[in-house]
């Protein structure tokens, strides 16, 4: 094919092309269609216009920025939620409230126990081969000036009475002393010396007849409210009185 032939042949064709591209935007005007016969860089023109779109719809939202006061429920909101996340304030937490309200006022609340004790067999007190032991401490504490109630508050009453601190003189035949040896850090070479200890001063305490077996006595009220009149302050209420049965009341 000869230079003239290939020159005419290609604008006969480019002459076709644009043939065609003007009768496919005319049909496209007249039935409401796009552009078909469009290049490629116009339809690229179209899909940039399309992704920049959501940036202008967008913009506005800096401007929502400016007015503070419109976000400042969200962050008091999200600052609770975080306080009672540190504080324990919620329907699964306990949160200590310092309010009045909150405080259990000041009462009193009536016990009535009725306790059924198991007493081994056992000599009499006089019979006891260590008991001379028990006598012996109590002539020490007197000489040293030490016979008198150890809790020494206002509501002791009565004479000084030696009361066994761990294990009770009926309950000495019912205990195991090697459980004993572990929990106070002692040590015992056999029965004998168990049996030395309970009448020692290691077992002993001197309390007064309301610290022992009378109105405030650590034989008639349970030990965890016992403890606490041990250590009571001075003019406060007691934690706990025994009162008989006959001076009960009622209601």
């Amino acid at each position: 094919m000869g230079l003239f032939d290939k020159l005419f042949n290609d604008d006969e064709k480019e002459k076709e092309e644009a043939a065609k591209r003007k009768a496919a935007e005319k049909y496209a005007e007249e039935h409401g269609h796009p552009h078909a016969g469009a290049d490629h860089e116009h339809a690229a023109t179209k899909t940039a216009a399309v992704k920049k779109a959501p940036a202008r719809k967008a913009a506005p939202a800096k401007a929502v920025a400016k007015p503070t006061a419109k976000a400042a429920p969200a962050k008091a909101a999200a600052a609770k939620v975080s306080a009672r996340m540190h504080t324990g304030d919620g329907p699964n937490h306990h949160q200590a409230d310092s309010s009045a309200d909150a405080m259990t006022a000041a009462h009193d609340q009536s016990m009535t126990l009725h306790l059924l004790s198991h007493i081994p067999d056992h000599a009499p007190r006089e019979d006891d081969p260590h008991y001379h032991l028990f006598e012996q401490a109590k002539a020490r504490l007197k000489r040293q000036g030490l016979w008198k109630c150890m809790i020494g508050d206002d509501l002791c009453d009565g004479d000084p009475e030696l009361h066994h601190t761990f294990i009770e003189f009926s309950q000495i035949n019912q205990v195991d002393p090697k459980k004993i040896q572990v929990s106070l850090g002692l040590h015992f070479k056999n029965d004998e010396e168990f049996q030395v200890w309970a009448e020692s001063p290691g077992n002993l305490e001197v309390l007064c007849v309301a610290h022992h077996r009378a109105h405030y006595g650590i034989h008639v009220i349970p030990g965890p409210l016992w403890e606490a009149l041990r250590f009571r302050k001075k003019g406060s209420e007691a934690a706990a009185e025994f009162v008989p049965a006959s001076e009960a009341d009622d209601n």
